[in-house]
């Protein structure tokens, strides 16, 4: 949870869509499985490629307990990645509040970037959704574009539009705050006192 200013509420949470998480651990199950077929299956395997393994690596003991060591081996490592991604996942995410939005972009286990932007200072937001499957779905990329000539992006977020509509509808508000603040002049409160 980011510090907060006073008054300030978050609005809304974004977060990346489920399918970048799955589709990034799909590698990981395939790496997963593919040695269990030494393991579990070694008769799909030609027997002039076991033997070529065999001679190659120098094989020697018990075939089964070699590809079972280095099988756990691997499950550790993708295990280890994957925890590595799951942290990126979960810990990347979009705040709207009512006075500024807050990015925070995780890096790795122990590099965090948070950036905060006001929503008074905002020019444009963009949604970028492309092809089928990210429209059927339902995420894409979020880009935000500010005064500064700067621009933030969230690559992946769950239902772009949506996250969008809310920044923009608080950016409304802001500069509609600001537009009844600046028509109220001094002198007007002077003649309203008397």
């Amino acid at each position: 949870m980011p510090p907060l200013e006073n008054n300030e509420q978050i609005l809304y949470t974004a977060r990346k869509h489920w399918f970048i998480l799955a589709g990034e651990s799909v590698v990981l199950v395939v790496l997963a499985i593919i040695p269990s077929i030494f393991l579990f299956a070694p008769y799909l395997i030609p027997r002039e490629l076991l033997q070529v393994i065999s001679e190659t690596v120098h094989l020697q003991g018990n075939f089964f307990l070699i590809v079972l060591f280095l099988w756990s081996l691997l499950l550790i490592i993708l295990w280890i990645i994957f925890t590595l991604l799951w942290t990126d996942y979960y810990l990347d995410v979009w705040f709207v509040t009512n006075f500024r939005i807050i990015a925070i972009e995780q890096i790795g286990l122990f590099n965090r970037k948070i950036s905060t932007f006001r929503l008074d200072m905002i020019q444009d937001a963009t949604v970028k959704v492309p092809g089928v499957l990210s429209t059927l779905i339902g995420f894409g990329t979020v880009e935000v574009s500010t005064a500064s000539n700067g621009s933030f992006r969230m690559k992946g977020v769950a239902n772009p539009n949506t996250l969008k509509e809310k920044i923009m509808e608080e950016h409304h508000r802001i500069q509609g705050e600001k537009q009844e603040v600046s028509i109220k002049s001094p002198v007007d409160e002077h003649t309203e006192r008397f």
